[in-house]
């Protein structure tokens, strides 16, 4: 197009001024993408009803339309995209990719794993990234030392009385178990000389008393038998006693003679009567020697009832010794007694003491991880992971503590750990039941 942009002349004011010509040059870009030109035509009018409703709503300006508007136009603008972008893309990709690898691979990790069975560790537990607070610890110990200065070597050596009291008790109790074990042994050897005399004195009767009167019935026996046979056969009218109590040898003798009397006078009457009263005579002899021999057997018995009767004596005495002997060590037994419970009174009243003097040092060591903390890290199944990166790698070597706080039947424990990491390394601590402390034995150190 050409523009009339030209001043008139100086020369011809009157004369009318001439147009000069310019063209405009617009550079043509080369590989410029084909535009494709918009037609925009007329929309029609929405029916009336449910379908002028959804016109509407569609062209509703929105959230959800202006996402899908920048989504179509971002897809639309992509398409154009030169290989060479798409390289540079993918090539941008990977690097993070890689750096991301590398950065895992280099991460510096201390890894906590606990396996309990005691402890109980709370409805939240966690491990404690704390700095370091000997020094704290050392400050509570020696205020809450010199409160208890005072108390505890008063406890010491009463904890150390009573241990020797018990060992005495126990001492004492072991005598008197052996002196009733001795004292049982002697009445058992009284009782034993006792049954002794007894089984003798049973035996001497029993026994040869019982043969002397075995003896005794067959002799009486024998005697009977011969009288019958010898009046059998002479002939005469013999009848023995049919009583058991009646058949001794002095009624045998009188009724055989007086069988002898009803003799027929075949028979010859003294030599009859004379053996008789030979048999008579043996049997008294034998009656006589027997009754001597009867009467040794009392003798004996009284021979060994002196004996028996020195040995319970020996005995009794032994036994009555040994009873003197366990009433004494009863009545010591009870006395030590008596001395420990007063013992246990007095450590009972020193220990309510101790833990008056002892106040608030629970609390007072439970409000170091707040006035220390670094970091805290939530136990997830038992597991807790903690990074070296800001406060924790920041923070100057050997200055750092992992603590972990739980309770042990009721009492108040922890678990003390150093934090040495390694790094770019991934380091695993374990704790277990036996690595807790109850906090109240810090004050023993």
């Amino acid at each position: 197009m050409a523009e009339e942009k030209n001043p008139p002349s100086p020369e011809g004011e009157g004369k009318a001024p001439q147009p000069k010509l310019r063209l405009k040059i617009r550079p043509i870009e080369e590989n410029k993408p084909r535009e494709r030109r918009r037609v925009i035509t007329a929309v029609p009018a929405a029916k009336p009803g449910v379908e002028a409703a959804a016109a509407v709503e569609k062209r509703r300006v929105g959230a959800g339309r202006i996402v899908q508007d920048l989504w179509s136009g971002l897809l639309q603008s992509m398409r154009g995209w030169d290989r060479k972008v798409w390289g540079w893309i993918g090539a941008v990709v990977v690097g993070l990719v890689l750096y991301g690898v590398w950065v895992e691979w280099r991460k510096t990790v201390v890894r906590v794993k606990v396996s309990l069975d005691e402890i109980r560790l709370g409805d939240r537990p966690e491990v404690l990234v704390l700095y370091d607070f000997s020094e704290r610890l050392a400050g509570l110990r020696r205020d809450y030392g010199r409160r208890l200065a005072p108390i505890r070597p008063q406890i010491r050596e009463l904890e150390r009385t009573l241990v020797l009291a018990k060992a005495d008790a126990a001492g004492t109790s072991e005598k008197v178990r052996m002196v009733e074990g001795v004292l049982q042994e002697e009445k058992g050897k009284a009782k034993a000389v006792y049954d002794d005399y007894r089984t003798s004195v049973s035996r001497l009767w029993l026994e040869e008393a019982g043969t002397l009167d075995l003896e005794f019935d067959a002799t009486r026996k024998k005697f009977l038998e011969e009288v019958e046979v010898r009046a059998r056969e002479v002939g005469l009218f013999y009848h023995p006693e049919e009583d058991e109590d009646l058949q001794q040898p002095e009624i045998a003798a009188n009724e055989y003679r007086l069988a002898l009397y009803r003799a027929p006078p075949s028979i010859k009457m003294p030599d009859q009567f004379g053996w008789i009263e030979k048999k008579l005579r043996e049997w008294h002899d034998f009656e006589k020697d027997w009754n001597a021999r009867y009467k040794g057997l009392s003798s004996k018995a009284k021979e060994l009832r002196p004996a028996a009767i020195k040995g319970l004596d020996d005995k009794s005495q032994r036994v009555g010794i040994q009873a003197k002997e366990l009433d004494k060590f009863r009545g010591d037994a009870a006395a030590i007694a008596h001395e420990i419970a007063g013992y246990e009174e007095r450590l009972k009243e020193l220990r309510a003491k101790e833990e008056e003097a002892k106040g608030p040092f629970e609390e007072d060591v439970g409000a170091i991880p707040e006035a220390f903390l670094c970091e805290r890290v939530p136990l997830s199944a038992d597991v807790a992971e903690i990074e070296v990166r800001g406060k924790v790698a920041e923070a100057a070597p050997n200055t750092l503590r992992l603590v972990i706080r739980g309770k042990r039947n009721g009492q108040t424990a922890w678990v003390i750990l150093p934090f040495e990491p390694v790094p770019h390394q991934k380091v695993q601590k374990e704790v277990k039941d036996s690595d807790f402390r109850p906090v109240d034995d810090w004050l023993d150190e």
